[in-house]
């Protein structure tokens, strides 16, 4: 079922970051009409299990969605019912101001959420918000393809003034600030004995940096797919070192979830995130037939760039890099971003990992 709720903001953002209807009851011999509510409205378990199958309350969650690849198994899951089959309905909320995203997976107008490690996210932990992340959304795959890297003007990478870290500096390189890619900026600066304040750093949005790249606006941009693949084709050429050599293992995006699903209705949790690592599963199979398919339709990109393009490596197991994340906010303290570190204990829940493969092992 395929379901989705259009701005809850009114203003074009940077580009990256209800009552549900009775739905088909997910069972492995079964269907039988079911209840369909939201999350907020669920206040007691909702699986029901007998001696020959396992029956599910159908459940909306409200799921942030932006327009990207790595938002690919939410899209997956809905057509091929990796979701409905653990009784969840999934409705996909459109934002176009990413800063509201925040507060409003934190005060339960959205339930699950995903995007790139930020200062925000440990910000909004430190001040009591009730979100955690939950599983990964984006890797560095050390043996995997290049995702996402620092790329420089193709006449400056011609002329060699641009073939090494050390040589990024004095020049003015277009950066998300407070992020994981800051970050990773300032691991390929330091092979380069330099920091943030040997360059000069802009913020300009992906669908712009191939003109200022064009146009000399800017030297160097830090930039994912499908811009990657674009930059690279206009001969703009990834800076080395790599985010495999730096940073391999490390999770750059995840999901969180928010007090909807942490609290009383858990077991809600547990079934969207079976129903999500059997999507991550399929979205791993890389640009198969269907997946192009389907990913072509809701990001608007062509067949022929997803399937040339590198597809960002999403941790099959679910699996976060805490010891990355740490690594992350370090940085982030270190550059004022943030006050103090946030505990893994404070900013991750695993459980929900760990019962989602119980549940799928045991058939559903």
């Amino acid at each position: 079922m395929r379901r989705k709720s259009l701005a809850l903001a009114a203003v074009v953002g940077m580009l990256l970051a209800a009552c549900g209807t009775a739905g088909e009851e997910a069972t492995t011999t079964t269907s039988a009409d079911v209840t369909t509510t939201t999350v907020a409205e669920t206040t007691t378990s909702s699986v029901a299990e007998t001696t020959t199958t396992t029956t599910f309350e159908t459940v909306t969650v409200k799921v942030v969605t932006l327009p990207f690849i790595t938002f690919a198994p939410y899209y997956i899951g809905l057509e091929e019912g990796y979701y409905e089959k653990y009784g969840i309905d999934i409705e996909l909320v459109e934002f176009t101001v990413q800063e509201e995203i925040l507060p409003a997976l934190s005060s339960g107008q959205v339930d699950v959420s995903s995007g790139l490690v930020s200062a925000g996210m440990f910000n909004a932990m430190a001040r009591g918000s009730e979100i955690k992340i939950v599983a990964d959304k984006g890797y560095v795959d050390p043996d995997g393809c290049v995702n996402w890297t620092v790329l420089g003007r193709d006449d400056l990478v011609e002329s060699g003034e641009l073939d090494t870290a050390d040589q990024l500096e004095g020049l003015t390189v277009n950066i998300v600030p407070a992020t994981w890619l800051e970050y990773y900026l300032s691991e390929v600066l330091a092979e380069g004995d330099l920091t943030l304040d040997d360059i000069d750093k802009v913020n300009i949005s992906s669908p712009a940096v191939p003109e200022a790249l064009d146009t000399d606006q800017i030297d160097a941009a830090v930039n994912a797919e499908p811009w990657v693949t674009r930059l690279n084709a206009a001969g703009h050429v990834p800076v080395l070192p790599l985010p495999q050599e730096l940073t391999p293992g490390q999770s750059g995006a995840v999901q969180l979830f928010g007090p909807t699903l942490l609290g009383d209705n858990r077991d809600v949790g547990v079934r969207f995130m079976a129903g999500y690592l059997e999507s991550v599963a399929q979205y791993a199979e890389g640009p198969t037939e269907r997946n192009l398919e389907i990913i072509a339709e809701f990001s608007q990109l062509p067949e022929d760039l997803l399937s040339t393009m590198c597809w960002p490596a999403i941790n099959p197991s679910g699996d976060v890099d805490e010891n990355g994340i740490m690594r992350f906010q370090e940085f982030a303290v270190d550059r004022q971003y943030l006050d103090t570190i946030v505990e893994a204990d404070v900013f991750m829940d695993s459980s929900f990992l760990e019962e989602a493969r119980e549940m799928m092992g045991a058939g559903g």
